[in-house]
């Protein structure tokens, strides 16, 4: 891979979103920013912003040229939205946003992940049925359609990046709009908690990392964490400073 590869202009999907909104804020004092949500415009900064809906094929054509890199973010969040729902705005928009990207000549695609992708596995140390933090070469384990979503999008990922195009993956835990996980509580969220500045961290070092493909996970550095931040440290570069325990 080209070592010069340099990522100026970046553009954000699901930008109005509590994720997109986070890194609205935090990377646009270093990055010239494109903002692109089915909803209106909620600009945080300094940039420039345009509606459309992903799984619609005719409103996504042309909307990445001249980009450097794309952030992906944009989708249905919820685990029990209607089957419809989700196959249209994660699967089939996915599809789209990455086939354009890629024909746009864009650079690097970093996409938002969940730890919803290893579900299973999580519920099974919360419950106290295994003891072993979850490592990045883990099979995937989605219950819900929101998961296997996400294990669809990396799929695609490995496809690009076969045919050249740098990915990342960014297994995200929960970030909340308060920046406070005692607000929710719980066991799951202490496991998988991340704070903004975490977040913010993980997405720039993604951007700025030379790979080919690379999945990594994007937690705080939690006392109670499920996942092995290990290889994440090593590959990406990634040092969570936050700890969910200590806002309890």
């Amino acid at each position: 891979m080209d070592k010069t590869l340099a990522i100026k202009k970046v553009g954000i999907t699901g930008s109005s979103g509590n994720i997109g909104s986070t890194l609205q804020q935090g990377l646009c004092d270093k990055y010239e920013l494109s903002l692109f949500d089915i909803k209106e415009a909620k600009l945080l900064c300094s940039a420039h912003f345009k509606k459309v809906d992903f799984a619609e094929p005719g409103q996504v054509n042309g909307i990445f040229n001249g980009l450097d890199a794309l952030i992906h973010l944009a989708g249905n969040p919820r685990p029990d939205a209607p089957r419809q729902q989700t196959y249209r705005n994660n699967f089939a928009a996915t599809s789209y946003v990455f086939e354009e990207a890629r024909r746009a000549g864009v650079k690097k695609i970093v996409y938002a992940s969940s730890n919803f992708y290893h579900e299973a596995a999580i519920g099974q140390i919360l419950q106290g049925d295994a003891t072993e933090r979850i490592t990045l070469d883990f099979p995937p384990s989605p219950i819900c359609l929101y998961g296997e979503s996400k294990v669809f999008g990396e799929s695609l990922g490995r496809h690009l990046a076969y045919l050249g195009m740098p990915f990342v993956a960014l297994r995200i835990g929960w970030t909340v709009p308060q920046d406070n996980p005692a607000m929710y509580g719980g066991d799951y969220m202490r496991a998988v908690f991340c704070s903004k500045r975490d977040l913010v961290q993980a997405f720039d070092k993604a951007l700025e990392i030379d790979t080919e493909f690379l999945a990594a996970f994007v937690t705080s550095n939690n006392t109670r964490n499920v996942f092995d931040l290990a290889e994440t440290r090593k590959k990406l570069g990634f040092s969570p400073q936050d700890n969910a325990d200590t806002y309890f």
